[in-house]
Formats: C-alpha cells, structure tokens, sequence
C-alpha cells in the first residue's frame, strides 16, 4: 500500500508528490480520506528578546559611499 497525500481544489485533487513509476498502466483504487489540519501556533511577541542586537555605529555613513554623498 503506498499513501499519497494532496489537497482538493475546484474538484481536482492535486497529489502533494508523483506516484511510483511502477504503478504506470496499473489500475488503482483512491480512497478519499479527510486529515484535519494541525492548528497554526500563533507568535509570541518578544520571543527573540536579547538574540538580535545593532551596532551602536548602524545609523553612520558607510565609508564606501562617501564620493555619492
């Protein structure tokens, strides 16, 4: 048995990978099954607090500009 998954759209159900070459010119049965979806985790404001930082010189003029400015 080889399960396959996908998702249903206007009535067409678009397989998520191809079948196996070996089941090309085979008969096979589809058995339609509904999986429920996984709820989406929401972000939690504030989670990469002290993980990112800027350094203190990030708002200068970068040197390599300078002939533009």
């Amino acid at each position: 048995m080889i399960i396959v998954t996908g998702t249903c759209q206007n009535g067409e159900i678009k397989l998520n990978q191809m079948l196996p070459p070996e089941l090309e010119g085979k008969q096979i049965r589809l058995v339609v099954e509904e999986v429920p979806s996984s709820p989406k985790k929401r972000r939690q404001s504030g989670s990469a607090k002290g993980q990112i930082w800027m350094s203190p010189d990030f708002d200068e003029p970068l040197e390599d500009f300078q002939e533009y400015m």
